[in-house]
C-alpha cells in the first residue's frame, strides 16, 4: 500500500521510485525521457525531487517503465502511526480489522469491498509462497508488486 520502504527506515519518494524502476529496467534517463517526450534534464529533476511530477505525466512514466502508477507513488506511510491511520480509514470499506490478540489483520466479509480485497490478498499470499519456494525469484516478485 505504501511506497517502497527502505530497509532500516525511511521511504522512497516518487522520484526515487522512478529512478529505481528505470534502473531495474536497464533504462537510461535519456531513454526514459525519449519514451515519454521529455528532456533528460527533466527526468533528472523528477528523479532528484527538484520538480514534482504531474499526475498525467506520472501515468506516461509508469507506462514507459511497465509499472502501475501506484508503484511510483509515495503514500507517506513512514511510521506505525501512519500505518494505523491508513488501516483505520480502510476499515469501513474494506473491512480490515485487527485480530483480537493484535497478531494480524482480517477482513470483515460484510464490508462492501472485502470480497475483492480477500481475492487480492489471496493472490499476494500465493506469490509469497512462490517466492519462498523458489518458483519465482526476487526480481519477478518485485515486478509483480510493481504491476499492482
Amino acid at each position: 500500500m505504501c511506497g517502497y520502504v527502505i530497509p532500516g527506515g525511511g521511504r522512497m519518494s516518487v522520484g526515487e521510485n522512478i529512478r529505481r524502476y528505470r534502473k531495474s529496467r536497464g533504462m537510461t534517463q535519456a531513454q526514459l525521457a525519449e519514451a515519454v517526450g521529455l528532456t533528460e534534464g527533466a527526468v533528472r529533476h523528477y528523479e532528484s525531487g527538484i520538480r514534482a511530477v504531474k499526475p498525467e505525466l506520472l501515468e506516461s512514466i509508469a507506462a514507459a517503465l511497465s509499472v502501475s502508477v501506484n508503484a511510483l507513488k509515495d503514500y507517506g506511510v513512514e511510521t506505525a502511526g501512519d500505518l494505523m491511520s491508513l488501516l483505520v480509514r480502510l476499515e469501513d470499506s474494506f473491512g480490515i480489522v485487527p485480530a483480537a490478540d493484535g497478531s494480524g489483520l482480517s477482513l470483515n466479509p460484510k464490508a462492501p469491498r472485502a470480497p475483492k480485497a480477500a481475492m487480492a490478498i489471496e493472490l499476494w499470499a500465493e506469490k509469497r509462497v512462490q517466492l519462498e519456494n523458489g518458483e519465482i525469484d526476487a526480481a519477478e516478485y518485485e515486478d509483480w508488486k510493481a504491476s499492482l
